[in-house]
Order: C-alpha cells, then sequence, then structure tokens
C-alpha cells in the first residue's frame, strides 16, 4: 500500500483523465473547461513531483518501477513539454477547427505513457508505456479529419508501429 504514495503523478493524471473525460461527455460544448482544467491536472502533477524527495532510489512493484533523481528530473521535464504544447497549440486547434476534448486528454494519455517508460526498471513496464504513448500518438496523428494527409500520416505511424511494436515484443 505504501508503493502507491511514489505513484502520485501517474495516479493523479488518470484520475484527471478519467475525470475530464466524465466531464466532456456530461457538458456540452466544453472543449475550453477540458482544455483548462488539462493544464491544470498537468500543474498539480508538476507540483507533486517536485515536492517528492528523490535523493534515495525506490524500487516499487517486485523491482519493475524505479524512481531517483534521474526519473525524476526527466518526469519534471516532460511535464513542463507537455504543458508548453497544450499552450502552444492551444490557436492552432481553434484556426484548424479540431477545437474538440479528446485533443487534450489523448495528450495527457500520451504523457502518463511517458512518464511510465521513464520510471521502469522492468522491460514490460516499458512496453506498457510505450504503448499507452504510441495508442495516444496514432490517434493524434489522424486527428484532423478534414486533411486527407492527417488520415495518411495516422495509417502509416500505425502500420510502422505496430510492425516496430511486434518486433520488440517478439524479438
Amino acid at each position: 500500500m505504501e508503493n502507491i504514495n511514489f505513484i502520485l503523478p501517474e495516479i493523479f493524471i488518470s484520475l484527471g483523465i478519467m475525470f475530464l473525460l466524465m466531464l466532456g461527455v456530461f457538458k456540452k460544448n466544453s472543449a475550453g473547461i477540458v482544455y483548462t482544467l488539462s493544464v491544470v491536472v498537468l500543474l498539480i502533477t508538476l507540483g507533486l513531483i517536485i515536492n517528492f524527495p528523490s535523493d534515495q532510489e525506490i524500487y516499487l512493484f517486485n523491482n519493475s518501477y524505479k524512481i531517483d533523481q534521474l526519473s525524476t528530473f526527466m518526469k519534471i521535464i516532460t511535464i513542463i513539454s507537455g504543458i508548453f504544447v497544450l499552450i502552444s497549440s492551444y490557436k492552432y486547434t481553434k484556426i484548424e477547427k479540431i477545437f474538440k476534448i479528446e485533443y487534450s486528454i489523448l495528450i495527457l494519455c500520451s504523457i502518463l505513457g511517458m512518464l511510465v517508460m521513464i520510471s521502469s526498471y522492468d522491460l514490460i513496464v516499458f512496453y506498457i508505456g510505450l504503448e499507452l504513448q504510441s495508442l495516444s500518438l496514432y490517434v493524434l496523428a489522424a486527428f484532423n479529419q478534414n486533411q486527407t494527409k492527417s488520415s495518411e500520416a495516422g495509417l502509416k505511424y500505425f502500420v510502422l508501429s505496430a510492425l516496430s511494436s511486434g518486433l520488440l515484443l517478439y524479438g
């Protein structure tokens, strides 16, 4: 049970994703609210990561998850980059008319996969994080349904990632 405290940032992002999905489903025209709350979720996660003491190496879940200074630093960089991506893509999504609740939620899912990959100390945990990130990025690559290049990019990315994922999984 004490392992839960160490993965609190990942749990918070997961709960934030679920809450934002529920908010988007039950409240009409909530893309702006979901977008803003996605940035708030990342800011709170950044606070959780910064306030966590990382002066020693911590191994969790039968040595498959490791938290140390390097992983904490990389998580901070990842969260800051995610905040920057959400803020900088706000105007672009409005211009391209792809301003939907799914966009920010997919970015949060991708960031969650990145955080899992950063702290993984076992190949299966790394693979789970990689797939969580990749599945979100497949959809983001094909998110703009008005352009055929977007659908083509999503399909190419899916085929290439499925092939490389199979090679990684089966050796």
